[in-house]
């Protein structure tokens, strides 16, 4: 489906002469407005309402934000690889996903909006990861593998082995990594042609079916099959971004029909109606799908009233229990290396689990990113506790993953996600979503 790039770069060319700082408006001319102050007023045309949503005034990044934002641009100092650009997702283990290419590219134009990346490093970067991105095999020929080595550009499996027929593809990192090639080629539109050449490869077509997401499965045998991806959250994002590129993926950015809320004492979370015993996979709510969007693309009326849910699940949980809480997906420092912190997995309430839905709640953190991300968006009481919390975690090479809320200690891993998200949460902060309309 090349010409869905093609009809796009003709709108982006429309947009990049919007001024390098331009942030987005609502209807009323107000610049970025907090979910915070967004209190749950939305006309029957679902547009907010001007009453309730009071312009943010900023003049600008503090100084304290800025040694923030060069402690996070510090990991992709230091990632990324010399002779292909690529950026490692964990720090010093030469393994990506296009996932976590797409957060480089966010990261870059961040930083470079933010004032600590000059313009020629900026698309030097994107440039040369643009061309790596060009010359990566494909699954089957027909779109990128899941994982990729960034210093051999061969495909791998998850443990960076390669893996010559690979391991298939995954329709949500490579909307990830679209939001990201979206945004750097509106911020400097002479890469489009280089972002041209990486899609031209795709069969972007294997992407949609039935209005929603596919990927692929490899089973071990010659007969892969494709399968519906994306849950709550996580598909609406995704599906923000195709709506984008023109993908015919309409229903996968709704909420309804597959939005339900459980009760859980007298609030009510968000979750998704396809679960383990109904559709043999389960549904994780966490923060992480709900900050992308709106650091990314703004709020849009059908996610304000979702996340703000999701984020008020965690503030009640620590007001019941004391326990901050900031969850998302997260590396971590040892076994079981990999969770997601959990709002809601499938009926279960406030549970971590492994990719394979093993219960690993001993190891539940307070997630840097999402302090990070709801600190900007929300601008409260609560999202300045959260940020208060995880403001220590720096390092000489980016910000640690968060905390353990077992013993507030820290889990000292470092990954391209999570320094992405505090550069796209201090943009968020001083200039609104990253994509400007």
């Amino acid at each position: 489906m090349k010409s869905i790039w093609h009809l796009f770069t003709a709108t982006l060319l429309v947009i990049a002469v919007l001024p390098t700082f331009a942030v987005a408006q609502n209807d009323d001319g107000a610049r970025w407005i907090p979910i915070g102050g967004l209190l749950a007023d939305v006309a029957a045309t679902g547009r907010a309402q001007s009453k309730t949503a009071q312009p943010v005034v900023n003049s600008g990044p503090t100084e304290q934000e800025m040694a923030w934002a060069r402690t996070a641009w510090s990991y992709f100092v230091v990632n990324a690889h010399p002779e292909t650009g690529l950026v490692a997702a964990v720090n010093n283990f030469n393994s990506t996903t296009l996932w976590d290419e797409g957060g480089y590219f966010l990261a870059i134009v961040a930083a470079f909006r933010l004032g600590i990346l000059p313009e020629q490093e900026a698309k030097a970067r994107a440039s040369k990861a643009l061309d790596s991105l060009a010359a990566i095999p494909l699954f089957q020929g027909r779109l990128p593998n899941k994982v990729y080595n960034t210093g051999t550009l061969r495909m791998t499996d998850y443990a960076n082995k390669e893996t010559p027929n690979g391991v298939g593809w995954s329709a949500l990192d490579i909307m990830r990594l679209m939001s990201g090639m979206l945004i750097v080629t509106q911020q400097f539109p002479d890469l489009m042609p280089k972002a041209q050449q990486v899609i031209n490869r795709w069969n972007m077509d294997l992407l949609a079916s039935e209005g929603r997401f596919q990927g692929i499965a490899v089973n071990g045998s010659a007969n892969n099959k494709f399968v519906q991806e994306g849950r709550i959250g996580y598909e609406q994002y995704a599906g923000v971004i195709g709506l984008e590129l023109g993908l015919p993926v309409e229903l996968a950015s709704r909420y309804y029909p597959i939005l339900r809320h459980q009760r859980y004492h007298d609030i009510l979370i968000p979750g998704d109606i396809r679960t383990k015993e109904t559709h043999g996979v389960s549904s994780v709510t966490t923060s992480e799908p709900f900050l992308l969007e709106a650091l990314e693309f703004g709020w849009r009326p059908a996610s304000i009233p979702v996340a703000r849910a999701v984020y008020e699940a965690q503030m009640f949980r620590y007001q019941q229990t004391g326990h901050l809480t900031a969850l998302s997906e997260d590396h971590i420092k040892g076994k079981p290396y990999f969770a997601y912190n959990a709002v809601l997995m499938d009926h279960t309430p406030f549970i971590s689990i492994t990719a394979k839905r093993v219960n690993v709640s001993d190891k539940r953190g307070i997630s840097t990113k999402a302090s990070f991300g709801w600190w900007a968006l929300m601008q409260d009481d609560y999202s300045n506790k959260l940020l208060n919390a995880v403001k220590h975690l720096q390092s000489d090479r980016g910000w640690y993953a968060g905390l353990f809320e077992s013993d507030l200690s820290a889990n000292e891993i470092l990954t391209l996600n999570t320094n992405a998200v505090v550069l796209e949460s201090l943009h968020y902060k001083n200039f609104g979503p990253l994509f400007q309309r």
